[in-house]
């Protein structure tokens, strides 16, 4: 598991993983989340002067370079995976993500891609997720579910 939580923030005016969000910060949200699942490691990438710090059984990534994009974030995220034949990538900014979706991924075997249009409307202003709520796709297939 690699979360990234590297971002500037801008639209925001920064600061946004530290919002509070349900009485806790925006990224522990997300990080507990992904604690719920048995994954082999879990990354935290974090940029420079973050106020970010670890929890137990995450690993700090820093990404000197994450001004320069999100791709940077996910390569070194990546790049420091010792343990691991799949990664399942997650934004910080998204606390709503449902712990069996993550389970079902976890799972998921190849390459799979999700959409959680139902964190976009709950979260509104934290989430860049723009979907309609009846287009939540089942893992990996693209077909909705019923």
């Amino acid at each position: 598991m690699v979360l990234l939580a590297a971002g500037q923030a801008k639209r925001f005016g920064g600061g946004k993983l530290m919002a509070e969000f349900h009485g806790r910060p925006l990224w522990e949200r997300a990080a507990e989340t992904a604690e719920a699942i048995d994954f082999s490691e879990r990354l935290l990438v974090i940029g420079p002067n973050s106020p970010i710090r670890a929890r137990p059984d995450w690993r700090l990534v820093d990404n000197p370079v994450a001004g320069q994009g999100i791709g940077t974030s996910i390569a070194a995220g990546v790049r420091s995976l010792t343990d691991c034949d799949r990664v399942i990538i997650m934004l910080a900014d998204m606390p709503l993500v449902w712990r069996t979706h993550l389970g079902r991924l976890f799972l998921k075997q190849g390459v799979a891609f999700t959409r959680f249009p139902m964190a976009a409307r709950a979260v509104g202003r934290f989430s860049r997720v723009r979907s309609s709520p009846s287009s939540i796709p089942s893992m990996g297939t693209g077909e909705s579910e019923a």
